[in-house]
């Protein structure tokens, strides 16, 4: 069920699907402006900006989250959501649309750099051999990782200056997806591709009122840089 038409999904094109449940601690703050623009209309800003062709669906079960998105208009439209598991909720739109490939967005992130959304679809739309290409950060560390008998394991080789590079998962800023995954109810498949975030901005979300606060301050800074750069 939908609040309106949805569009369709164009032949071999992505469909961007962004859920949001009620029950949610962050769900709240999603509505709230931060410099004028709640986290939701930001994260459709970036959405239509990225993907100006593509289906833009939100499902959700929240009355007030859904008359947000009417508000904002078209191209986006609202999706009644009835399935309360992640999945489940992003497997009925992509079945409604008949889409293939399926991009995933967290409104929980309110800044992302532009180009990251297409370049995640773009990733797996050029490589069939990927299953999903997943948004993640580099970093290098000596990490250590607890045994559930207590002990405590390096997972590096402790060499002095040898800090081992890593990726960390960061789904909710973009996970593209084949459809056949997620009505199998997985989201990421064995062939994962990434899409390496190299603005550590954007790793700012608003899940709690600390996080939301520091997502303010941080719009402040952004604001003042890009009038420095005009």
């Amino acid at each position: 069920m939908s609040t309106g038409p949805m569009s369709a999904v164009p032949k071999g094109g992505p469909l961007v699907v962004i859920p949001v449940l009620s029950a949610a601690k962050s769900t709240p703050r999603l509505l709230t402006p931060i410099h004028g623009r709640s986290s939701l209309w930001r994260t459709l800003d970036s959405a239509v900006a990225d993907l100006p062709d593509s289906a833009i669906v939100v499902t959700t079960d929240d009355a007030a989250i859904r008359r947000s998105v009417e508000a904002y208009g078209a191209p986006v439209t609202a999706h009644v959501r009835t399935a309360t598991g992640y999945t489940a909720a992003v497997a009925d739109v992509a079945q409604a649309l008949g889409a293939e490939i399926v991009v995933i967005l967290e409104p929980t992130h309110p800044f992302r750099p532009r180009g990251l959304i297409r370049r995640t679809a773009d990733n797996l739309v050029a490589r069939d051999h990927l299953d999903s290409v997943v948004c993640v950060r580099r970093f290098t560390a000596n990490l250590w990782r607890r045994t559930p008998d207590g002990e405590i394991l390096a997972l590096t080789d402790g060499r002095d200056g040898q800090d081992a590079e890593y990726f960390q998962e960061m789904v909710g800023l973009a996970l593209a997806t084949r459809a056949r995954l997620i009505r199998r109810g997985r989201r990421l498949g064995d062939a994962v591709g990434f899409e390496v975030l190299e603005h550590t901005w954007a790793l700012a979300d608003v899940r709690d009122d600390v996080s939301f606060a520091a997502a303010e301050a941080l719009a402040d800074t952004l604001i003042r840089m890009e009038e420095i750069s005009e």
